[in-house]
């Protein structure tokens, strides 16, 4: 059912309900529910937000169900802007703030689901945040809360107010974030006197299921987003002191993985976007944070290299390595042919790449297709330059120029 066909329907739902919610007001208190770590049960929401209400077509009721499940996946995905309509008029503000106006609609919404969150069962930082959030909602419910709330006689209101707008889907994501992630999240759940394992699991899944379609992202926008996550992890737990604590074994510690794993991705496709420095500067710091690296980050570092053409940091990087692998091999060749062009010592080193995998040429220079989606590789197999090309092997042969047609030939 499309998104449109929902809200037709969750409309029909509230039409026939004691309380009669508008539907951005039933948008706004949806969010809301997904800013709660243990949100409360469909049956008590259901009433909380509707009153009493006649079911007089089950697809009603399963399309207010539908429209919870796209709130929630949103503010997983952190896709916390809030619609369209709730926008706020430059010109005549008060006009944007009225009781049935969007914005206004909106945000009484999100602060009654928020009512759910129990502030006895929550952190310090938690409640600071939460603060926050409601602070800046309860201001854009009327024009007059919002010359109680943003008044500054310092600056101009309608300035402000503007300002504080833009900043609510900052406040929500947030506060959002420090429910789920600001400690250990086991820890969290406990605070909630929840100690079932399946409940746990759920939450684990549940963000397991956000690092996924994040890290499934290739897209050059896909960076900010990278940023914003990576930033509210060193914002929340991975402080300057937590790094000088555990340097050195942070792949061992499982709260650090997420965190590792996006930093990783935002180098890959900084490489891939034209930035080898930035990129390489990231993957420096991620092995000094794991010097076992295994995630596998010094590939994509001497690749970064060989795009940057710094010879000299090459030499020292694969100076440090002891292993013989289709990487190491092949940024041998690529560096002698770079620097030497065809020589006895860069044929050797292309032959010894070769010998070393006799699959690179043909699968490195698309005359062999492999079968995409393999999770592990054999020394030597097609499946190893697969993992090669995508740890940015294809850029480094592209960056070298004749280099693919060097390595054709015998």
């Amino acid at each position: 059912m499309s998104i449109q066909l929902i809200k037709k329907a969750v409309k029909a739902l509230s039409a026939n309900s004691e309380l009669q919610p508008d539907i951005l007001y039933i948008e706004g208190y949806l969010m809301g529910l997904g800013v709660a770590l243990q949100p409360p049960l469909p049956s008590e929401w259901l009433e909380h937000l509707f009153g009493h209400y006649k079911l007089e077509h089950a697809k009603q009721l399963e399309a207010v169900m539908d429209f919870h499940t796209i709130c929630f996946r949103k503010m997983i995905r952190d896709e916390n802007a809030l619609p369209k309509q709730c926008a706020l008029s430059k010109t005549a503000p008060e006009e944007s703030l009225g009781a049935d106006k969007p914005l206004s609609l909106y945000c009484m919404g999100m602060l009654r689901a928020l009512t759910w969150i129990n502030t006895e069962h929550i952190n310090a930082e938690q409640r600071q945040q939460l603060q926050w959030l409601k602070e800046i909602l309860r201001g854009f419910t009327s024009y007059e809360q919002a010359r109680r709330e943003f008044d500054d006689e310092e600056q101009d209101f309608g300035k402000v107010l503007l300002k504080q707008r833009r900043m609510i889907p900052t406040y929500v994501a947030n506060t959002a974030y420090a429910m789920r992630f600001a400690d250990d999240m086991v820890e969290v759940l406990g605070e909630y006197g929840i100690t079932d394992e399946e409940m746990l699991e759920q939450a684990h899944e549940a963000f397991n299921e956000m690092l996924e379609e994040v890290l499934d992202r290739d897209d050059e926008e896909a960076i900010a987003d990278y940023d914003r996550l990576v930033m509210r992890f060193e914002e929340n737990m991975i402080t300057p002191e937590y790094v000088t604590e555990n340097m050195g074994v942070f792949w061992k510690m499982h709260e650090t993985r997420p965190y590792m794993m996006l930093r990783a991705k935002r180098a890959q496709l900084n490489l891939c976007y034209g930035k080898p420095e930035i990129a390489a500067e990231e993957l420096q710091e991620l092995l000094r944070l794991n010097p076992n690296d295994n995630q596998g980050n010094r590939y994509l570092l001497l690749n970064c290299f060989i795009v940057m053409q710094d010879w000299a940091q090459l030499r020292d990087c694969l100076g440090q390595l002891s292993e013989c692998s289709t990487f190491t091999q092949a940024a041998h060749a690529l560096m002698a042919y770079a620097t030497e062009g065809d020589t006895a010592h860069s044929r050797e080193a292309k032959r010894a790449l070769k010998k070393y995998n006799s699959h690179f040429l043909k699968v490195a220079t698309g005359q062999k297709r492999t079968k995409p989606c393999h999770d592990s590789y054999a020394p030597g197999s097609e499946e190893e330059v697969d993992f090669y090309l995508e740890a940015g092997g294809k850029k480094a042969w592209l960056s070298v120029e004749g280099s693919l047609f060097w390595l054709r030939q015998k």
